[in-house]
C-alpha cells in the first residue's frame, strides 16, 4: 500500500481544540510531511477528503480487549481501526499475573496500538458482568489479590505497554467488605506512586466516599465513568458538581466518560455537561462483550452523544485524540497533526439528520448530527472502516 498521500480538500481538526482549517496534508514515507493550504501533488496517491473531517487517530482511553480473558473483553479490532480508533487503552483487565500473555499474544496482532493499565489486583477484571453468577469472584474479595509490590514488578518489566494503573472500587467485587476495597485503593495509590504514573479510578456503587477519594488522587490520575447513574456520583439533583469535583479538577484531576453498559446516564449528564458546564476531559467507550452491540457500539457513536449534550465541536475533538494522549503519557507520539509525526490520521463524516441514542437504562434522546467513520491512515497505510454496527437499533427518523 502507498504510504505517499496528499490528502486534500478536509476540514483539518489538529486535535489542540483549535478550528478546523481548510488546508492539505501531504504524507511522505508513513509520516505526516507537509500541512499548507492548496499544496501541490508531487507524485503522491491523491486522496479526497471533500465534506469530511481529518483529525488525527481516534484514541479511546477505555477499552477492554484482553480477547480471550474471562469472558469480559472484545478483541482489538472491534473497538479499532474499523471503527476510527488508531490507539486504545486497555484498562485493567489483566493484573500482574495475567498480564504477560496479553503482552505477548494480543498486542502483537493488533493493528492498532494498544497501552494497557494494570489492574492493581493480580488477576485482574474478572468479575463484574450484567449476568453475574452467585458466587463472587471480584477482584477485590479477596484483599490478598491487591498487591502493590507484585504490580510494581510487573509494570517495570513491561514499560513499553503498561503505562499506569487501575483500581475498580464497586462493593460488589469487594465482597461488600469496605475495608476491601480500602485495601484496594490503598494498594492502588502506593503503585502509582512508586511508578510515577497515573491512577485512573472507577468509582461507582463504592462504599468509598467519593470526596475521600478524590482527595487521595494527584494531578493526572483519572476518575472515569464521570456521569454514571448510582447514588455515588459527584453531582447534585440540579447537575451542579459537587464541591470535591471542582477542587478535584481545579488540582488537575482528570475526568473520563467510561460509558460502559452502566456508567451513562442522559439526566446525569445533561445537567451536568450542558447545564452546567462539567464537561469531560476525555471521551471514551468502555468498550466490551456486553455493550458492544448497544448502548455504547464504538467511539463515534459516544462522540456523538457528547456532541448532543453542547460540547463544542472542537473540544470533541481533542478529548478523542489529544487529550487522552496526554493523559497517557504519548502526547508526543499520538493526538496532533503536526508535520514529522507519525500518520495517524482519522476520516469522520459529521451527517445531519435525527437519530434516537440510548443510554445505559434504555433512555432515548434524539441527536441532530452524529460521527461516521470513514477512513483512517494507520502507520501511513490507509484502511477502510466498516460504517456503524447494528444500523436497524439506531433508528433514523
Amino acid at each position: 500500500m502507498d504510504t505517499n498521500v496528499l490528502l486534500q480538500n478536509g476540514q483539518i481538526f489538529d486535535g489542540s481544540g483549535s478550528p478546523a482549517q481548510a488546508v492539505d496534508l501531504r504524507i511522505r514515507d508513513g509520516r505526516i510531511a507537509e500541512i499548507g493550504p492548496s499544496l501541490p501533488p508531487h507524485g503522491e496517491s491523491l486522496l479526497n477528503a471533500s465534506g469530511l473531517l481529518v483529525t488525527p487517530g481516534l484514541i479511546d482511553l477505555h477499552v477492554h480487549v484482553y480477547s480471550g480473558m474471562g469472558r469480559w473483553s472484545v478483541d482489538p479490532d472491534d473497538a479499532g481501526l474499523k471503527t476510527g480508533v488508531t490507539t486504545m487503552l486497555d484498562t485493567g483487565t489483566a493484573g500482574a499475573l495475567t498480564y504477560p500473555a496479553f503482552h505477548w499474544h494480543v498486542i502483537p496482532r493488533a493493528r492498532e496500538d494498544v497501552y494497557a493499565l494494570l489492574n492493581i489486583a493480580m488477576i485482574g477484571c474478572l468479575q463484574g458482568y450484567p449476568d453475574t453468577p452467585p458466587h463472587n469472584i471480584g477482584e477485590l474479595c479477596l484483599p490478598g489479590y491487591a498487591h502493590a509490590p507484585s504490580a510494581v514488578e510487573c509494570v517495570r518489566q513491561y514499560p513499553d505497554r503498561l503505562i499506569g494503573i487501575k483500581v475498580r472500587l464497586t462493593a460488589s467485587l469487594a465482597d461488600h467488605r469496605p475495608d476491601y476495597e480500602r485495601i484496594g485503593l490503598d494498594e492502588a495509590l502506593k503503585a502509582a506512586r512508586e511508578l510515577d504514573l497515573p491512577l485512573m479510578v472507577h468509582h461507582a456503587n463504592s462504599s468509598v466516599p467519593l470526596p475521600d477519594l478524590l482527595a487521595a488522587l494527584r494531578p493526572g490520575d483519572i476518575i472515569t465513568h464521570l456521569y454514571h447513574p448510582h447514588p455515588d456520583h459527584g453531582f447534585a439533583e440540579d447537575g451542579e458538581p459537587l464541591a470535591c469535583m471542582r477542587e478535584a479538577r481545579e488540582r488537575g484531576i482528570l475526568f473520563d466518560v467510561g460509558h460502559g453498559v452502566g456508567a451513562f446516564a442522559w439526566d446525569v449528564a445533561e445537567p451536568a455537561c450542558r447545564n452546567n458546564g462539567f464537561r469531560p476531559d476525555t471521551i471514551s467507550t468502555d468498550l466490551h462483550r456486553y455493550n458492544l452491540h448497544g448502548p455504547v457500539w464504538d467511539l463515534p457513536t459516544t462522540m456523538s452523544k457528547l456532541l448532543h449534550l453542547g460540547m463544542p465541536l472542537p473540544e470533541v475533538i481533542r478529548a478523542t485524540t489529544n487529550a487522552p494522549s496526554r493523559a497517557m503519557g504519548l502526547e508526543g507520539r499520538f493526538g496532533r497533526l503536526l508535520p514529522g509525526r507519525e500518520a495517524d490520521v482519522t476520516l469522520l463524516r459529521l451527517e445531519d439528520g435525527e437519530w434516537d441514542l440510548p443510554d445505559v437504562r434504555g433512555e432515548m434522546r434524539t441527536i441532530r448530527q452524529r460521527f461516521v467513520p470513514v477512513q483512517v491512515l494507520k502507520r501511513g497505510v490507509l484502511n477502510e472502516c466498516e460504517g456503524r454496527r447494528d444500523e436497524p437499533n439506531i433508528a433514523r427518523r
